[in-house]
């Protein structure tokens, strides 16, 4: 059986492109000599649709689309080849109101029809809230071999969930039905190290059957799709897709002698395979520039790591010239940032700005028009007859008029602005309120070892930036860590409470023993790490932070969105009150 993987990059409610890039994998396989094509998950809506799904124009154009398809199939040219779609059904019974649908189409017909069995409810997915869940297997005959369709989730019974609709494993019942042949679409967005982690529980549950995987590839909000579509036979990988920035067509004929890939063992076996990183936060960038109807980028350049790595994955995305990069030096301002800015512009080929901003003469008049009022009960009289005035708030201006010159930009001349915060800044407040709620923050999940890797690896970001201490420079010799933590131990105590809520300085040694034990990079020090464990004072640090990365979830839901590339990220994975009396 020769089978086209349609590995396509999909949009919510772009039905004329989405059946486009359908059009497109039908002729691809066509022409290839398929028996089977196979798209991603809910590939004609696009995914995720969310609430777009609950307006009837939506579901109307979703099964138009459908109906063409169906109509394309009929042309002679395709009435051997077998199509497999995902769509939106609606439910016309009890339960919620649509199905997690793939339509198998044949000659002008839609010969079956698949729904989703198990419906995630985890992370950044909440499917139960639209769907209904199937309860049947969907087993068809194709040139003579036994074929079963899945959609995602039914592949992975792996959560320990009792609330899943179906308590069985769909993959494990396909299985046991003797099912040759496997085709599962798929919209998995990425994760660190989860093609490992695909590869693994497929060599632990697949059994003797070939499965074809399909995954969508591109950017979505906060999600980033790595498509690494892929064939198993048995214990062994026929094809494995390292494609992820073009509509990939690729053919597999799942008879074929050629010897195959070894599956790994066990789930953290890395994989050379693995999609890079840094072309994902760059892929993700250009799809949502794009998808939105932008074509030019704003950000303000401070000569610091966080901003060089943002203004060089912009460039990446868009090219330099459709980037640009404002420098706003304040009193407190190095002349050495301000030179390793123009060198970093310089080498990217982005376009260069100098605004500098007066702080001082602004904090001074505001202050005095406050102070007008001479009545003991008025709020700024007795703060400052109390001599409480926050001179913090001197500091912060400067950022909040950076963030104003950027909206400027951005309103005036058309560019989408980018925020230059990453995970770990974010989780103890470390940004300024409006910079982070920019139109896209393409390193909000990127704990701060991670910047300075990336960063480092690019080999464009001028060594200056790289080697100096990370600093905000709001006040004379500031430095980020200073008023913090190292990150060599802030980014562990970041990642172990945001992804795996640890929170007792206990459980916190343990899980950096683990982490280290399973050869998981979690700090760019651990040497570091583990003699500050060991002093006196860590523990009640380590609360300190715990309590104030808490208390900073006010700040954290009015950010902008970012790509998720963590376990759990800050955003629609991460659902924490912001009222709350439990820290």
């Amino acid at each position: 059986m020769r089978v086209c993987l349609a590995q396509i990059n999909t949009t919510p409610g772009d039905f004329a492109g989405n059946l486009d890039r359908i059009e497109a994998g039908i002729r691809a396989a066509q022409s290839g000599g398929c028996d089977v094509v196979v798209f991603p998950e809910l590939a004609i809506p696009g995914y995720l649709s969310q609430d777009l799904m609950y307006h009837m124009q939506y579901l109307q154009e979703n099964q138009r689309v459908l109906a063409d398809v169906v109509r394309l199939s009929a042309q002679s040219a395709f009435e051997n080849l077998c199509i497999v779609v995902g769509y939106i059904e609606r439910n016309e019974g009890p339960g919620k109101p649509f199905y997690n649908a793939a339509a198998v189409i044949q000659a002008g017909r839609q010969i079956f029809n698949h729904r989703k069995n198990l419906l995630p409810f985890y992370d950044v997915f909440d499917e139960q809230r639209y769907f209904e869940a199937g309860t049947a297997l969907t087993i068809l005959p194709l040139k003579g071999q036994t074929v079963g369709i899945a959609i995602c989730e039914d592949l992975w019974n792996d959560k320990g969930e009792d609330g899943y609709p179906s308590r069985n494993n769909p993959l494990a019942q396909y299985r046991a039905a003797g099912v040759d042949v496997l085709l599962s679409l798929n919209s998995s967005p990425f994760v660190h190290d989860k093609l490992a982690q695909r590869h693994a529980a497929i060599a632990e549950n697949l059994g003797d059957m070939t499965l074809v995987y399909v995954n969508q590839w591109g950017g979505q909000d906060e999600l980033v799709f790595d498509g690494q579509s892929f064939v198993v036979q048995g214990q062994s990988i026929l094809y494995q897709s390292q494609e992820v920035s073009i509509d990939e067509f690729a053919v597999v004929d799942c008879t074929s002698t050629k010897p195959p890939l070894a599956l790994p063992q066990s789930p953290d076996k890395r994989q050379t395979t693995q999609v890079d990183l840094y072309d994902l936060l760059v892929l993700s960038v250009r799809d949502y520039v794009q998808k939105s109807g932008f074509e030019q980028l704003v950000l303000a350049s401070s000569g610091g790591i966080d901003s060089a790595l943002v203004a060089q994955i912009a460039c990446d995305a868009v090219g330099p010239k459709q980037v640009h990069a404002i420098r706003m030096p304040s009193v407190w301002s190095s002349s050495g940032a301000g030179q390793d800015a123009i060198a970093l512009h310089a080498e990217l080929g982005c376009w260069d700005y100098e605004v500098p901003i007066a702080h001082l003469e602004l904090v001074a008049s505001l202050n005095q028009q406050f102070s007008i009022q001479a009545d003991p009960e008025n709020l700024v009289t007795q703060v400052f007859a109390a001599d409480r005035y926050s001179t913090v708030a001197d500091q912060n201006i400067q950022a909040r008029l950076r963030d104003l010159y950027v909206m400027h930009f951005s309103n005036a001349f058309g560019a989408m602005p980018l925020s230059t915060g990453n995970k770990t800044e974010s989780a103890c407040g470390y940004y300024t309120h409006f910079d982070m709620s920019f139109s896209f923050a393409p390193i909000k999940d990127l704990y701060k070892w991670q910047v300075f890797a990336l960063a480092t690896a690019g080999g464009r970001i001028p060594a200056e930036i790289i080697v100096k201490p990370p600093s905000a420079e709001l006040a004379p010799d500031q430095t980020d860590e200073a008023s913090l933590l190292p990150y060599a131990i802030l980014d562990p105590l970041v990642q172990a409470y945001i992804e795996d809520y640890v929170n007792e300085f206990d459980a916190f040694k343990a899980w950096v023993e683990q982490a280290a034990g399973d050869g998981r990079r979690v700090s760019m020090d651990l040497t570091r790490l583990r003699d500050w464990l060991k002093e006196s004072g860590s523990s009640s640090r380590y609360q300190s932070l715990i309590k104030l990365i808490a208390g900073m979830e006010y700040k954290r839901r009015q950010t902008c969105p970012g790509p998720k590339v963590s376990k759990v990220a800050f955003g629609m994975g991460r659902r924490i009150p912001i009222v709350k009396k439990f820290n």
